[in-house]
């Protein structure tokens, strides 16, 4: 079902403002929008930064989310299937380029072990610090030239 723009979403905007917000929400064309809504096609950029009506396609495209039930969990069961069909059909790398996806994605987070949170300059002096002691420590075992991360 089309979810309709209602007025709700349009208040406070003058009604050349408004039309160019149901403009652009139609193909998200800002000249084309602007040029439908009666200003120059140039303007239609610019008319994106007014605070008014970049709320309204806020909303209005909050509500098309809404109505779509596209969230985190429905992008991960998609990739899943997609997966799963190029599996099937053979096709190896649509399979691999779908399961990294999966592996990406937030809810599963397979690559979280080579990350690395830093969340401070703190936490970064303090990881520094614990590198030099260890690279003191065991400074008989190695050269100057040469310096082990493991």
């Amino acid at each position: 079902m089309v979810q309709r723009i209602t007025s709700k979403e349009l208040m406070g905007l003058p009604a050349k403002k408004a039309n160019f917000v149901i403009e652009f929400c139609k193909d998200f064309a800002p000249r084309r929008a602007a040029e439908a809504s009666g200003y120059a096609a140039d303007s239609g950029y610019a008319m994106l930064k007014d605070e008014l009506i970049a709320a309204a396609i806020d909303r209005i495209l909050e509500q098309r989310l809404e109505a779509s039930h596209i969230d985190a969990e429905w992008l991960l069961m998609e990739a899943v299937d997609n997966h799963l069909i190029a599996r099937q059909q053979g096709n190896i790398s649509s399979s691999n380029t779908a399961l990294g996806l999966v592996g990406k994605h937030k809810m599963v987070d397979a690559f979280a072990a080579e990350k690395i949170e830093v969340n401070s300059d703190k936490e970064v002096m303090l990881r520094l610090q614990r590198g030099r002691k260890r690279l003191n420590e065991n400074s008989d075992e190695t050269p100057d030239d040469e310096v082990s991360f493991f």
